[in-house]
C-alpha cells in the first residue's frame, strides 16, 4: 500500500534550546514525511539560527508573535498533504511515530478529523496526555496526565471527545472546513475550541497509545511543567478561552441548564486565584469577553449554522483536570472529589 503523504507542522517562539532536539528526532523518522514547516512567531533567541541549519525546513517568520492558534493556522494552510501533524517544537518524536497515526486515519477517513499520539515527559517516566473529555463547564479534561507510565493499562486506540495538540495528526481539509483554529485564542485551550466544532458536525477524534511523543518543559511564561509555579499571563488565557468557547459553541439550552453549575465552578475558580493573588487576571479575561461581545456573537451565530450533533452527546462530567500547581493540599483535594460528584450528578439530570 502506497503511504499518504504527511506534513509536519510547528509553530516556535524561543523554543531554541529544544530545537535541535526536535528536528533531529524529525530526520530519524521512519515514515517518510513530505514536507516540515516551522512558523515562528518572531523569536527573539537563536530560534531562526538553529533552523537555518536544517536546510529540509521551510520556516515562514512572522514580524510579530501571533500567537499559537493564528500561527498555526498559517502553517495549515501553506501545506500541501491532505494529512498534517502537528506537533510542538518542545518535543522528541520516537521514530514510528507517524504510522500508528496514519494507519488509525485511514480506517474510516471520511469521519476521522484527528488522531493524536500519547505524551510522556522528556524521561519517559509519566503520562502527559492520553487524550481527553470536554468537560460541560469549559474545561478540557485530560486522561492519564501525571501518571506513572507502569501504571497506565490500556493500550487500544480509543474515540475521545478532546485530544493534545502536542502531536496530532489532522485530516486537513476537515480542519480548514471548521476555520481551523479561533486566532482569537492566542495560546491555550484551542484543543477544546477546533475539537468541538469538529465533532459537532458528525466528525471524530481518536488517541493512539502506540504513538509516542516526550514533551519538554514548555513556555517559562505559560507553562507550570517546569518549576511548578504557576504563571501569571495563564489564568487569564485560561479564563477568557473557557468562558469564549462556552458562549460561542454551546447551545442556548446548554447554557441556561449548566449556568448554576457553572457560576458555582468560575466563582471556586476565582477564590483559588484570589488566594494565589492572580485574581486580577479573572478580571481582565471578563472585560475582554465583555469589549469583544459582538464579535462573539457574530461567531456564534456562524457556528450553531453548521451543527449536527448536540451538546449532551459532546459533553461529559468527568472529573476535572486541575494543574498540582493549584491543589496542593489534602482539603483542596477532597474538595475537588465532592466538587466533581456533585458535578456529575448536575448535568446528568439536565444533559
Amino acid at each position: 500500500m502506497t503511504l499518504p503523504a504527511v506534513d509536519v507542522v510547528t509553530v516556535n517562539y524561543n523554543h531554541s534550546r529544544y530545537l535541535p532536539g526536535y528536528l533531529n528526532s524529525l530526520r530519524s523518522s521512519t515514515y517518510p514525511i513530505a514536507s516540515i514547516i516551522v512558523v515562528d512567531n518572531a523569536s527573539t533567541d537563536d530560534s531562526l539560527a538553529i533552523l537555518r541549519s536544517f536546510p529540509e525546513v521551510t520556516v515562514i517568520s512572522n514580524q510579530c508573535n501571533v500567537g499559537y492558534s493564528a500561527a498555526l493556522n498559517q502553517a495549515m494552510r501553506y501545506a500541501q498533504s491532505s494529512l498534517v501533524c502537528a506537533t510542538g517544537p518542545d518535543v522528541v518524536v520516537e521514530a514510528d511515530w507517524l504510522y500508528p497515526l496514519v494507519e488509525h486515519y485511514l480506517r474510516n477517513p471520511k469521519t476521522t478529523f484527528a488522531v493524536a499520539s500519547r505524551v510522556l515527559t522528556m524521561d519517559g517516566s509519566h503520562v502527559q496526555s492520553a487524550g481527553g473529555s470536554l468537560h460541560f463547564c469549559g474545561h478540557l479534561n485530560v486522561y492519564e496526565m501525571w501518571t506513572p507510565v507502569q501504571e497506565t493499562a490500556c493500550m487500544a486506540p480509543r474515540e475521545v471527545g478532546a485530544i493534545d495538540s502536542t502531536s496530532v495528526l489532522f485530516d486537513r481539509n476537515k480542519f480548514l472546513t471548521i476555520g481551523g483554529c479561533d486566532p482569537d485564542f492566542f495560546v491555550y485551550h484551542e484543543e477544546f475550541d477546533y475539537c468541538y466544532r469538529a465533532r459537532m458536525r458528525g466528525w471524530t477524534c481518536w488517541y493512539h497509545p502506540c504513538s509516542v511523543v516526550r514533551h519538554g518543559e514548555g513556555s517559562a511564561e505559560f507553562s507550570v511543567r517546569g518549576s511548578g509555579a504557576y504563571p501569571r499571563r495563564r489564568p487569564f488565557f485560561h479564563t477568557r478561552n473557557r468562558l469564549l468557547s462556552v458562549c460561542k459553541n454551546y447551545q442556548l439550552r446548554t447554557i441556561l441548564a449548566i449556568l448554576p453549575a457553572l457560576i458555582l465552578v468560575e466563582a471556586l475558580t476565582l477564590l483559588t486565584l484570589r488566594r494565589m493573588g492572580l485574581h486580577s487576571a479573572y478580571s481582565d479575561a471578563l472585560r475582554w469577553l465583555w469589549e469583544h461581545r459582538k464579535e462573539t456573537i457574530l461567531k456564534r451565530t456562524i457556528i450553531q449554522r453548521t451543527r449536527q450533533v448536540r451538546d449532551g452527546e459532546l459533553l461529559c462530567a468527568d472529573p476535572l483536570t486541575i494543574s498540582p500547581a493549584v491543589i496542593r493540599s489534602p482539603s483542596m483535594r477532597l474538595a475537588k472529589t465532592l466538587l466533581d460528584r456533585a458535578l456529575a450528578l448536575y448535568w446528568r439530570g439536565v444533559r
